[in-house]
């Protein structure tokens, strides 16, 4: 498994999402790592992007809730 992670992220309102590289977060008691084959962005995400909708996460931001993958790492791996 890598020491890095990648996630297209949302940098600023209505501009290409960037790939952002980041360290491989240490996993806690119960936390699994899930490689991801999918995801989903839906309207709210989209209203995120298009109209600057407020959300309580900062940019920049990692849209997508709609995953699906593979556990890679953690409980009942």
């Amino acid at each position: 498994m890598s020491d890095k992670i990648e996630q297209w992220q949302m940098t600023e309102l209505k501009k290409p999402f960037e790939l952002i590289e980041s360290p491989m977060p240490e996993l806690k008691e119960g936390e699994a790592i899930v490689k991801i084959a999918g995801c989903g962005v839906c309207h709210t995400d989209l209203s995120f992007w298009f109209f600057g909708v407020p959300t309580k996460h900062p940019l920049p931001l990692t849209l997508g809730h709609e995953i699906s993958g593979e556990v890679v790492a953690g409980p009942n791996e």
